[in-house]
């Protein structure tokens, strides 16, 4: 029956998938929605093309990795923002081709329809920005997990290639099992090394800009000064370093607070990778995608800085723990998909109203950081809630080593695990 469903479901998913991104792109390039392609347009032209960086301007934000990503447009045929919507469609391309390949080694499509049905939610931002770039090798970086012992080599690569385009996808270095860590740290390692020998000064110039922002008004730590101006709190919204930020009493305190939660919420992953390695914590295969996407959510709800893009990393996390067939990321998942819908309200629909201090939109931007916070208490509680279920000494060999062997369909006792864990 699961095999038939999947036949009859997989041509409605690409049907989906051609109606939903044709309609993207006649958004993404219709007249007069540039976006920040237009600015990924200036520094092509400008830098770029002569073999330098945008140092000197405070909106270059980006690991150096970026810099291929910006510069691959300018160099083929035809109009930039046009080819580079087109690139941006073909990596979520790839990444929902990835998806079903693992629902066809015996996962589920559920994680192909996740994606297929959640970036749209987002609207044209989902391939106007480049995050759709590090989401796809997020994802390669996922399926690939267990395919033998080079599978954690592969994992840290892509990690690593992933973290030189935006910082984000060294949270894949949570999760995988421990006899693979070290492979998997050591190529990310390599990566990012050779990333900042080739371009040391661009490595050093995306640290300096990203210490120098402050508390963006769509971040989580951002929200009860965007309550206090509904109630009298005096404080504006200024433009700095490419996005709207908090000025006004107290803001400073946030920001520290800010980066405070970011160093505890790193050791606290960090920490939990380490009992893994040392066998005090009991790994399981699902922790492979399930704590990657606990880790994100975690980085995101704690950050100064949370723009509408980012929303997609955590879509593509999501969909690659549904594609597993085996996660305890189901509730934080279906969280992060009403998180998606609500914020393409807050920009770029209630923009203009949420700057200008509007009730309705600031509702909107409150209901979808509580969700957010919501997807990594239940990520993180569902994670540590599946140790206490089954110890993994206790699971069935055919579970503990189900992923190890390409194309193994989970047999019998691993489908009463699945539904054990939800």
């Amino acid at each position: 029956m699961l095999t038939g469903r999947k036949r009859i479901g997989a041509p409605a998913l690409w049907a989906v998938w051609l109606a939903t991104r044709t309609g993207l792109y006649l958004l993404a390039t219709a007249p007069g929605q540039s976006g920040d392609v237009g600015i990924y347009q200036r520094w092509d032209t400008c830098c770029f093309a002569h073999g330098r960086f945008p140092l000197a301007d405070p909106m270059w934000q980006y690991p150096p990795g970026a810099a291929l990503i910006l510069w691959l447009p300018g160099r083929l045929p035809g109009n930039y923002r046009h080819t580079f919507v087109f690139l941006a469609i073909g990596c979520d391309l790839a990444a929902t081709l990835m998806l079903c390949a693992r629902a066809r080694r015996g996962g589920s499509l559920a994680g192909g329809w996740y994606w297929v049905c959640g970036v749209p939610l987002l609207g044209a931002i989902a391939v106007t920005r480049f995050d759709v770039v590090p989401v796809a090798l997020s994802v390669a970086a996922l399926c690939v997990t267990g395919r033998g012992a080079a599978g954690g080599a592969v994992r840290g690569a892509l990690a690593g290639a992933g973290a030189a385009v935006k910082i984000w996808p060294v949270a894949l270095l949570a999760g995988p099992a421990p006899g693979h860590w070290r492979r998997t740290l050591a190529a990310a390692v390599a990566v990012l090394a050779v990333a900042c020998v080739l371009y040391g000064s661009a490595a050093v110039s995306f640290l300096a800009h990203q210490n120098a922002r402050g508390v963006e008004i769509e971040s989580v730590a951002a929200t009860p000064f965007m309550i206090a101006r509904r109630a009298g709190w005096h404080g504006t919204a200024v433009f700095r370093f490419g996005a709207w930020q908090l000025s006004g009493a107290h803001v400073a305190l946030a920001q520290d607070a800010s980066r405070l939660g970011l160093i505890l919420a790193a050791a606290a992953v960090a920490g939990w990778q380490l009992l893994l390695i040392s066998g005090r914590v009991g790994w399981r295969p699902e922790f492979s995608a399930d704590a990657p996407l606990a880790a994100t959510l975690l980085f995101l709800v704690v950050s100064p800085v949370l723009s509408a893009q980012y929303l997609l990393w955590v879509t593509g996390l999501a969909a690659a723990c549904l594609a597993t067939g085996r996660t305890t990321g189901r509730p934080a998942a279906l969280a992060v998909l009403a998180a998606a819908g609500l914020t393409q309200l807050i920009f770029p629909i209630g923009w203009h109203s949420l700057l200008a201090g509007s009730g309705v939109t600031t509702a909107v931007l409150v209901a979808r950081n509580m969700l957010l916070v919501l997807a990594a208490a239940l990520s993180c509680w569902r994670i540590t809630r599946s140790q206490r279920v089954q110890p993994v000494e206790n699971l069935p060999e055919q579970v503990r080593v189900g992923d190890a062997s390409p194309g193994g369909r989970p047999g019998h006792h691993d489908q009463a695990f699945v539904e054990e864990i939800g």
